[in-house]
């Protein structure tokens, strides 16, 4: 069972006589499936099924997809020059060099480097030739990209279980010392009543509610148990294939809410400590969970 991390790399390349394509694919964190691709615009039609493919293997994160071709025969290359938009863009910017004083040259550069000038439209009628070389390269960026997100994903989920161990050997104190302190807190609710109240006027069957209440408010039994039951989901979870972080995500909030009950229910030093360490280790494990497939 595999562990996705967010974060990947991977490249790939197909050459033929006629083409060389090289694709690369990078992602970051994101909280859905974000796919950016950039081609050469006269293959802008593929964007779509290669998104699919994409999509079909990738469930979180924001992708982008680099897709570079070179040519290696220059008579598959059909570059096209909008003459009527070049004149446009060159009385344009006359007029603008006119406006501002500028007295400058408008050079062929100028032109030529504006959008839609030259046009390549090498691949437009045999576009579906392409995707087909394309999809090549693709695979292999994309077999690489989810070795790499699977590498990161196992670390992770090493670190996890370390993670884990330690919190539940910081619950192992809290377990044994919890009995005593809630002794030790009926005890001092005990004596402080009988201090503060006569003998002759002492309700003991009001004081053994009153005990019994304060008992069930001060006890963490419950929190402990839930704990427990949170601990070995998170294991369960880490173990499963295909996006769990989300799930991790709603765990770890659930788990941190029941270390900031323990901590409200107490003032002993021993389980004080204990919970600033468990929270502690609780936003570690939050922060590698937000790079978690």
């Amino acid at each position: 069972m595999n562990v996705h991390s967010m974060t990947g790399y991977g490249m790939g390349v197909y050459s033929n006589d006629e083409m060389s394509i090289k694709i690369e694919m990078k992602s970051v964190n994101n909280r859905y499936c974000d796919i950016a691709i950039r081609l050469p615009r006269n293959l802008i039609s593929l964007e779509d099924k290669i998104k699919r493919i994409i999509k079909s293997k990738v469930n979180r994160g924001k992708v982008d997809v680099f897709i570079n071709i070179d040519y290696i025969n220059s008579t598959n290359v059909n570059i096209i020059v909008n003459t009527a938009l070049a004149e446009e863009y060159y009385n344009a910017l006359t007029k603008l060099n006119e406006q501002l004083n500028l007295n400058g040259k408008i050079s062929l550069k100028d032109i030529y480097s504006m959008q839609g000038v030259l046009v390549n439209q090498s691949g437009e009628e045999n576009v579906d030739e392409y995707f087909l070389l394309i999809e090549k390269a693709l695979n292999q960026a994309l077999d690489n990209f989810l070795n790499m997100r699977s590498i990161e994903g196992e670390n992770l989920k090493k670190d996890f279980s370390e993670k884990i161990k330690n919190i539940c050997e910081i619950m192992e104190v809290i377990k044994e010392r919890a009995p005593l302190t809630l002794e030790e807190n009926i005890k001092k609710l005990k004596d402080t009543i009988e201090q503060n109240v006569e003998v002759d006027k002492l309700d003991i069957s009001r004081l053994s509610t009153e005990v019994a209440i304060m008992s069930d408010k001060l006890s963490i039994d419950e929190e402990i148990t839930r704990i427990k039951l949170h601990l070995e989901q998170f294991s369960d979870i880490i173990n499963l294939d295909g996006a769990i972080g989300r799930k991790l995500d709603f765990l770890i909030q659930e788990l941190n809410r029941e270390v900031n009950t323990i901590g409200s229910k107490t003032t002993d030093i021993t389980i004080l400590n204990s919970v600033v360490n468990l929270k502690s280790e609780i936003e570690k494990i939050r922060e590698q969970i937000q790079n978690i497939e």
